[in-house]
């Protein structure tokens, strides 16, 4: 299953899976995207930046993802981040309705990391919002440590931390 970069005439594709997946999210009480993010915009730029990746399951785009070097919003955490070296962080993850519930987690993180360790990252982060149980489970399940939280839009959001050294996946 490659992570693949995404390009302009996957966008269409990338919103179906978006809204699918905000439906979904919605459907257990998570609002998260509830607002209308992420935006067509917003993965327009993703994909105008190189930071926007298909997720291909059998040549089909599964799923979505935007991959950052950087993100300044994990420049201040209430807690500690565990590395201090380069990291990337995964913003925007959505899995088509047909290919969600099938544990394509542990595989989707394990690309992450490889694609991380080509670009010189030592770790892996993210963000979840409290509404989200699913990732709130699913992160500590593949081995990613709390490490405080940090704000997005004035919320503070759980965030997490995978270096890689510690990554027992594929």
């Amino acid at each position: 299953m490659p992570i693949i970069p995404a390009s302009e005439s996957d966008i269409e594709r990338i919103m179906g899976i978006i809204e699918e997946a905000r439906r979904f999210q919605l459907s257990y009480g998570n609002r998260q995207w509830a607002g209308g993010y992420p935006s067509r915009p917003l993965i327009e730029e993703d994909i105008r930046n190189g930071i926007g990746y298909i997720i291909s399951i059998d040549g089909e785009a599964a799923g979505y993802m935007a991959i950052v070097t950087h993100d300044d919003s994990y420049t201040h955490i209430t807690g500690a981040w565990i590395t201090e070296g380069p990291y990337i962080a995964i913003h925007r993850m959505a899995l088509s309705d047909r290919w969600r519930g099938k544990g394509l987690f542990r595989a989707i993180i394990g690309e992450a990391v490889r694609l991380g360790r080509e670009k010189g990252a030592i770790s892996l982060r993210i963000d979840t919002d409290r509404s989200n149980p699913i990732m709130l489970h699913l992160l500590p399940k593949l081995g990613f440590i709390h490490t405080g939280h940090v704000f997005f839009a004035g919320d503070a959001k759980p965030a997490y931390e995978l270096p890689f050294g510690s990554w027992q996946g594929t």
